[in-house]
């Protein structure tokens, strides 16, 4: 039977359901996916607070992509709300025939579950939409059967929802239902109306209007109640009124959406990652995967850190090696839960390979293990049974006359206090004293020896020069030899550069870069260990069973001027390093890169 499409023009005329949207208030911004969220969404959001979520067209322009869906938040449980849409979001009817159906039957129902679930949410959107049972009362006024009860993810509100959840039946509340159709709706049909001024004197104030009516623009929504007959249902008209009583056509066509819904959080209770713990090697990756429990989680954001970056880094669960060492890979999910993985990496797993931190294919390789297997330089530390030899990390002054001292035997020497700063007690105490009874340190002109002060390039160059001095080894230096060929050659301090080209013209110092970019002496950088083991490794080839001057040859003035013994003071800047003892862990196991090396070999 065809219904006529009438709205009875006066309250007392008209079955009218009002309800109140409790006033919005503060508006909150939902968190973005992958921000995560309170354990309990009741302790997030209230009643009239406004949630983005999901995307749908809704300016009609599709080529700038779809809009944030706004909803507001009707009803709150501890891990779960009820929203509706604010605004209209699409138009179809009812049921694409007028016939006699229910929502069970209908076919709004399956679109909105299927063709508008997969349009407005992704994967993860969808899993925090849980499928609740559904009632579908018969009409409170008519008896008309409503049908089984389904189980749905989205629906249309009921008329005892709208009821319940749209509260206080008040005159002038009736406003707040109008809703606003989007520019898609309206380009599919939704039929949207204008309230003018006009509109507002007669009749609308009389019925509790307010004056801001006035320019609100509204449309028809369904609500999912049967209306007078099974081939009806009812609606909330543009004005606000409830059609309840007589309803309107299943297959009326200008009958915009509002879609309803469940967001629901659940959290974890468990997390587990498929390794505890992995041993790498430098360039290396691997990819830890984390299980949560339940199954029907939905606050699966994960926040993953390394607990030394410099070791190795962890993105979405992807751990590249970045250089010798241990660290610990944490998993962490939105309410504090942790699992973790300990990651230990190498240089390489080359059978053999004493260092933990050297490549055995690096040019490092051969004056590390050269000065290590003399006991010149011992390493920092070791890591599960290798040697960490810690190549990039500097070198400092107490640490390279150790080394001195070791090249030359570690011969008896009686302890004088020579410099404020160096106790009997300390590790490096008779190596200072024996580099300072041989000339081949001095200290500053504050009585300090300069423990933690970091060894330059030049300094090393010169503490050379005066131990071979002191060995009374040829330190003749050619009258030809020049530092021209070097970019830096002007930046050689003139205490150090004589000892500078002796160190060139003998290959203990044959620069850094390449011929495209131009080598430099780079004479006041820092030396790293590896550095002082490449140098230290060519100094002693060039003087290996050489011959000691004789008292005649040191007439020449081969050693430095008198001035020229006396180091200069160090930067401020070059005390500020724990020195690393024999016995001592160092701390920095980074794994050289190529690209870094120097070309001392």
């Amino acid at each position: 039977m065809k219904k006529n499409w009438k709205r009875l023009g006066v309250i007392a005329l008209a079955l009218i359901m009002v309800a109140m949207l409790l006033p919005l208030g503060s508006f909150k911004a939902h968190a973005e996916e992958g921000e995560g969220e309170p354990e309990a969404l009741g302790a997030t959001y209230k009643v009239g607070d406004i949630i983005k979520f999901g995307h749908y067209e809704q300016d009609g322009n599709t080529a700038n992509g779809k809009e944030e869906i706004e909803w507001q938040v009707l009803k709150v449980e501890s891990d779960k709300v009820l929203v509706v849409s604010k605004y209209a979001l699409d138009c179809k009817p009812y049921n694409t025939e007028q016939t006699d159906v229910t929502w069970e039957t209908c076919s709004l129902r399956k679109w909105l579950n299927n063709d508008f679930k997969n349009a407005a949410f992704t994967s993860a959107e969808q899993a925090k939409i849980p499928t609740v049972n559904i009632v579908n009362e018969n009409n409170p006024y008519y008896g008309t059967a409503g049908g089984n009860n389904t189980n749905d993810q989205i629906f249309c509100l009921s008329l005892e929802e709208v009821y319940t959840y749209i509260a206080n039946v008040l005159p002038n509340d009736l406003q707040k239902l109008i809703c606003t159709p989007t520019q898609y709706a309206e380009n599919n049909g939704a039929y949207a109306y204008t309230i003018t001024e006009n509109d507002y004197n007669n009749p609308y104030k009389n019925y509790g209007y307010t004056s801001d009516v006035i320019g609100r623009r509204g449309s028809y929504w369904w609500l999912r109640t049967i209306g007078y007959e099974s081939d009806t249902a009812c609606i909330v008209w543009y004005d606000g009124f409830v059609g309840a009583e007589i309803g309107v056509d299943v297959n009326q066509g200008d009958v915009a959406v509002r879609p309803a819904l469940y967001i629901q959080s659940v959290n974890p209770t468990s997390i587990k990652l498929n390794k505890t713990s992995a041993t790498m090697y430098y360039g290396d990756s691997t990819t830890l995967t984390a299980t949560l429990a339940p199954s029907n989680v939905t606050e699966k954001t994960i926040t993953w850190t390394s607990s030394n970056s410099a070791v190795a880094t962890v993105n979405n669960g992807v751990v590249k090696a970045k250089s010798a060492g241990k660290t610990t890979i944490t998993a962490k999910t939105v309410n504090g839960l942790t699992a973790t993985c300990n990651i230990t990496v190498f240089a390489d797993n080359v059978a053999g390979n004493i260092f933990a931190d050297i490549k055995a294919d690096s040019w490092m390789y051969s004056p590390a293990k050269a000065v290590y297997d003399k006991g010149y330089m011992t390493g920092t530390g070791t890591l599960e049974g290798r040697v960490l030899f810690s190549p990039n990390t500097d070198m400092n002054r107490t640490m390279f006359v150790q080394a001195l001292y070791s090249m030359d035997g570690k011969p008896d020497v009686t302890y004088v206090q020579k410099f404020s700063d160096v106790k009997e007690s300390a590790w490096y105490a008779k190596a200072v004293t024996w580099a300072s009874n041989n000339g081949v340190v001095a200290g500053n002109p504050d009585g300090t020896f300069g423990i933690n002060g970091k060894a330059t390039r030049e300094q090393l160059a010169l503490m050379f020069y005066k131990y071979a001095v002191s060995k009374n080894l040829d330190v003749t230096v050619k009258p030809s030899t020049t530092l021209d060929g070097f970019a830096d050659a002007n930046k050689v301090d003139s205490w150090a550069l004589t000892a500078v080209k002796w160190a060139v013209e003998r290959g203990i110092i044959s620069g850094k870069g390449n011929a495209s970019t131009g080598y430099r002496i780079d004479p006041t950088g820092k030396a790293t260990r590896v550095e002082c083991a490449a140098m230290m490794n060519k100094f002693s080839e060039i003087y290996a069973n050489a011959p000691k001057l004789g008292d005649e040859d040191l007439e020449e003035p081969l050693a430095l001027p008198e001035e020229d013994m006396e180091e200069l003071p160090l930067p401020a800047d070059e005390t500020e390093d724990v020195i690393i003892d024999d016995e001592e862990e160092a701390e920095d196991n980074d794994v050289p890169s190529e690209n870094e090396k120097d070309t001392e070999k």
